[in-house]
């Protein structure tokens, strides 16, 4: 599964991942292997993959999907995303039926969070994209400021009053940093490298 942490503010948006996947093979032992959540889509947004590594690779088809056909404004990019990624959705189910027992869950989800400067009062965006196995279908959630998957309720707790005391990103970034390399270190299944970023009106910026 790793971990995804993404929050908005009236600053923008700071994401954060770390890089471990568990793979499956066709007898159904796991290994762990490195991939990269992260894919930026334009200068102001990003597609994230967490739960099947599967995701990543459809993070990076719907990114040069996006290029070629000049989206840009965060409302296209969210529209354009469910039907490109029920198509995806159902090859991977596929491709996964040939080597695994039929009916597989895929459990992958997806963060497209993008900043909009024509929203001055809510310029941060975060959409939650995930596949719903019974009956197969990709849906979609808007989230308001604070998203983790695994759910983290006391960092979300503790996000929401930098949030609503308008504390600056790099703030926001050094608690959520803490925060995922503690969490690292209570087990195997999150780890390194840990990536962070931010998006502001100036676009995307590692941090």
């Amino acid at each position: 599964m790793g971990q995804l942490i993404a929050c908005a503010s009236d600053a923008g948006i700071v994401v954060a991942t770390d890089s471990r996947a568990e793979l499956f093979e066709p007898h159904g032992e796991g290994r762990f292997i490195t991939v990269n959540r992260l894919v930026p889509v334009t200068s102001h947004a990003v597609m994230v993959s967490a739960g099947a590594w599967e995701a990543q690779d459809v993070c990076r088809d719907f990114a040069a999907f996006a290029k070629d056909e000049n989206l840009t404004d965060i409302e296209a990019l969210i529209e354009a995303a469910i039907p490109f990624f029920t198509s995806r959705f159902d090859e991977v189910l596929r491709k996964m039926c040939e080597t695994l027992p039929p009916d597989p869950i895929i459990n992958m989800y997806l963060l497209l969070a993008g900043y909009s400067s024509t929203a001055p009062t809510n310029p941060g965006h975060l959409f939650i994209i995930w596949d719903r196995p019974k009956p197969p279908k990709i849906e979609y959630n808007r989230v308001t400021n604070i998203f983790t998957l695994p759910r983290r309720m006391g960092l979300e707790f503790s996000l929401k009053q930098l949030v609503e005391g308008k504390r600056p990103l790099s703030q926001l970034v050094g608690v959520i940093k803490s925060h995922l390399e503690k969490l690292a270190g209570l087990g195997e299944r999150i780890g390194p490298p840990y990536h962070y970023l931010t998006i502001t009106d100036n676009g995307i910026v590692t941090v």
